[in-house]
């Protein structure tokens, strides 16, 4: 979730935003399955171009809602990469912000290859190995031919990432509308 820092600088002044992540709820486990399946058709959709967004939640136990949010793949070569086009990043934290969520997950997809958080995923995600998003999870889904055949979840632990596969028959459930 987006806060605005405890900063004044004075008459005038915009406010400084932080992001604050999902924390433990950054964890794939309570993620629900519509809501994966809603990212699993977005990048597949996206294909043949590496696809990408944000899953975000609001409220805690029963009331939660969550939101599955596709940007747009800014990378100048998105076949091989992606990258949010910092206007629809700052898109995404100010909604969140008034809607009082947290981003629980950052996700994309490889196009044809395996879906592992890459060491070009891991310096975007912690340059200088300091991560920008300690609390957020990070799902990469492999898309072969335009249908997703693996996923994995990686976290920040203890200084690094953490990489775990995730079973795809998890995300192919869908309740009815």
């Amino acid at each position: 979730m987006v806060e605005r820092a405890g900063r004044d600088d004075g008459p005038g002044a915009a406010p400084v935003l932080a992001l604050r992540g999902g924390g433990s709820e950054a964890l794939i486990q309570s993620v629900p399955p519509e809501v994966l399946a809603r990212m699993i058709r977005h990048l597949e959709d996206s294909w043949p171009h590496e696809g990408c967004g944000v899953i975000l939640r609001s409220g805690a136990g029963e009331g939660n809602s969550w939101r599955v949010v596709p940007l747009p793949n800014a990378s100048p070569t998105p076949r091989v990469a992606y990258a949010f086009a910092p206007e629809a990043w700052l898109q995404v934290c100010l909604d969140a912000d008034t809607r009082q969520e947290a981003v629980v997950s950052v996700f994309h997809s490889h196009v044809d290859a395996p879906a592992v958080f890459s060491s070009e995923d891991r310096r975007q995600a912690a340059p200088s190995g300091i991560a920008l998003l300690p609390q957020v999870s990070y799902i990469v889904v492999a898309i072969r031919g335009g249908r997703a055949a693996s996923a994995s979840q990686s976290v920040w632990s203890t200084g690094g990432f953490q990489t775990v596969p995730l079973p795809l028959a998890d995300f192919r459930f869908e309740k009815p509308v």
